[in-house]
């Protein structure tokens, strides 16, 4: 039996049958110029780098193959396929694919994620990890990068701003975070301090992030 064979993630619906078809098209060829090589089982839901899970596939192909997923697999997987599709439409530094999806198709998309999302409880020990996990410098280069291409409605930005303004900023031992202005005496109590720390505004630093904000303003407005 086929590494394929041995797996089951997949539902039987239209959506396999049109991610079948094109998996089968690309079995029966071969692909000269550019291509992408795509794992049929994805390595999040157990797949390998073994070659009969590996498939070579049009930039195109690719992309429709990740907009099926969502729809075909068993329920489990389906938050990973949909994260991994919606991650598809962040434009890649080494892949010449960038496609836009439209408005209804990511409506659809962001629907389904937030659903999946909804009644989810974080263990205790999840929540630590979580609080006590360090963000490499490779990892922030990628969000800042991915950050170039977000864009905000004007519904998201009323949320991030009725999110914040219920948010004051306080410090202690070097340290500034953000808190609800409901625990503000609380937090008083302990030993912080309001506003953000700036013990390390430097005079240099201070110059630094003028010139930065320079920069950046010049190239909006030209």
């Amino acid at each position: 039996m086929s590494y394929i064979g041995r797996q089951k993630i997949f539902i039987n619906n239209k959506y396999k049958l049109w991610h079948d078809n094109i998996i089968a098209k690309a079995k029966n060829r071969t692909l000269e110029g550019y291509k992408e090589v795509h794992h049929i089982i994805p390595k999040s839901c157990g797949g390998t780098n073994d070659k009969d899970n590996l498939i070579a596939l049009t930039a195109r192909e690719h992309y429709i193959i990740h907009m099926l997923l969502p729809f075909c697999v068993l329920k489990k997987y389906k938050f990973k396929m949909i994260k991994g599709f919606m991650y598809m439409n962040v434009k890649p530094k080494t892949t010449k694919r960038f496609y836009k999806i439209n408005s209804k198709m990511y409506e659809k998309f962001r629907k389904e994620f937030s659903s999946m999302l909804t009644g989810v409880k974080l263990s205790e020990e999840r929540k630590a990890k979580m609080r006590g996990k360090k963000v490499s410098a490779k990892t922030k280069a990628k969000i800042k990068y991915a950050r170039q291409f977000q864009v905000c409605s004007d519904e998201q930005r009323k949320n991030y701003s009725k999110m914040f303004s219920n948010m004051i900023w306080i410090n202690k031992n070097n340290i500034s975070k953000r808190i609800n202005k409901k625990l503000k005496q609380e937090y008083l109590n302990k030993g912080y301090k309001l506003g953000r720390d700036m013990s390390y505004m430097t005079d240099k630093t201070r110059n630094l992030l003028s010139q930065k904000t320079k920069a950046y303003w010049e190239r909006r407005v030209a």
